[in-house]
């Protein structure tokens, strides 16, 4: 119990974080690398950070909007708010 709200942490919000965390780092580790790149490496740590964030958003959006479609939509349809209550689980 966090500030009011019930979290539970979830296999697939480990797999999402464990994901994204080894994707960046071997990004980094590669724009770092020198021998990878006949010039100028494509991006920088800091453009590599932002991508970050909207993969982040994505992530997140495209998992809860493949369940509301694929898993419940008629429940959806009918009470259009519950598609923002995350906390409630239900990602793809």
């Amino acid at each position: 119990n966090l500030f009011g709200f019930d979290i539970a942490l979830r296999w697939y919000a480990l797999a999402y974080i464990a994901g994204i965390l080894i994707g960046w780092w071997i990004v980094l580790r590669a724009i770092r690398n020198p021998s990878l790149w006949s010039g100028q490496p494509p991006a920088t740590a800091e453009q590599v950070e932002r991508l970050l964030t909207w993969i982040v958003l994505g992530v997140i959006l495209g998992g809860r909007i493949g369940y509301v479609l694929f898993y419940d939509l008629p429940t959806y349809l009918a009470d259009p708010i519950q598609i923002l209550k995350v906390w409630e689980g239900g990602m793809s």
